[in-house]
């Protein structure tokens, strides 16, 4: 038996072009994320029909990237390196990988839990910053699993870790990988965009504080910076014919260029892992767009992916709570 199982909740992504239409599909399907009208029926055959038809459009993505994401198997091995990590702390500890909408998936975590027999749960979001869109809708669809399979075990879950000091500490240190190779003379006209994966106004308007932990999170990393850079939070990912918070990275970045900026750095703020947002729409998309605009010298921070400190991050976090 082991004492307590941890569940890590990720998105999730295709692994291959074939992934793709199912993918999109379940995210429509999500009523925390997607409020479509009607019931489950309904909510099935509207979400079907718009998986089909933007399928072809990310499809085309995802082959300009390698054919897939590398989501899954890079949490896999973030969820290892935690396991590995507490083990060492003297942590008698299971950790599986909870997919919201990919596999493995919450029901599959949910089985590993039982079958390892643990006393409790705890969820480990890899959401940095708290939104009902993400951590919201992982925690409840945990919930559901739980009920639905008759899991009675004490669940505690890790809602919001934006400002935890070795989160800031490990993404400081890839800011300021980047940010040192600033020439001296173009450091007062340089700028920091810290890209936030966009979230429709109506999240916010009912109270939501992804956008306040996103402004939390980089006024933090602002004073741990050693080479201060002007900097500005923008946002990303936006779609449909809906109101999403701004400012749009892509407008940040055309302002950028079209006002002379020399050097411009994008950190993908509330991600920890390269996938379709980072690979393409930031280091293709827009990297192309500053460079039309004449802003050649474009850089992005990387992401924790399997960092050797990743483990030792996330197991800190999760700690205080073990």
């Amino acid at each position: 038996m082991v004492a307590t199982g941890i569940v890590v909740a990720q998105l999730g992504g295709p692994e291959d072009l074939a992934g793709v239409e199912p993918f999109i599909r379940s995210i429509f399907a999500d009523p925390r994320l997607v409020p479509l009208p009607g019931g489950p029926r309904t909510r099935s055959a509207i979400s079907a029909l718009v998986a089909r038809a933007r399928a072809p459009g990310v499809r085309r993505r995802y082959e300009a990237i390698g054919s897939g994401s590398p989501i899954v198997a890079t949490t896999q091995q973030q969820a290892d390196a935690l396991e590995t990590e507490l083990g060492a702390r003297g942590h008698e500890v299971i950790v599986a990988v909870a997919h919201r909408y990919s596999r493995p998936d919450t029901t599959m975590a949910v089985g590993a839990m039982v079958e390892a027999g643990v006393e409790r749960i705890v969820m480990l979001p890899l959401f940095p910053q708290y939104s009902g869109s993400t951590t919201g809708s992982s925690e409840a669809e945990l919930r559901r699993c739980l009920t639905r399979c008759r899991v009675d075990l004490s669940l505690t879950v890790i809602r919001s870790w934006c400002e935890h000091p070795s989160y800031l500490a490990a993404q400081a240190k890839l800011i300021d990988e980047m940010v040192a190779d600033v020439p001296e003379d173009q450091l007062d006209g340089a700028l920091l965009v810290f890209s936030a994966h966009g979230l429709p106004q109506r999240f916010v308007d009912r109270g939501d504080p992804y956008t306040e932990e996103i402004e939390a999170t980089v006024a933090a990393l602002a004073e741990r910076l050693h080479r201060r850079i002007e900097n500005v939070i923008a946002y990303q990912s936006r779609t449909g014919p809906i109101s999403w918070v701004g400012p749009d990275v892509r407008d940040v970045i055309s302002d950028a260029a079209e006002r002379g900026c020399p050097w411009l750095g994008v950190v993908p703020i509330s991600f920890v892992s390269d996938h379709l947002e980072t690979l393409h729409e930031l280091d293709i998309e827009l990297k192309a767009r500053a460079a039309e605009g004449g802003l050649h010298n474009f850089h992005r921070s990387r992401c924790f992916d399997t960092e050797p400190g990743v483990g030792p991050m996330l197991a800190d976090i999760v700690e205080e709570y073990l």
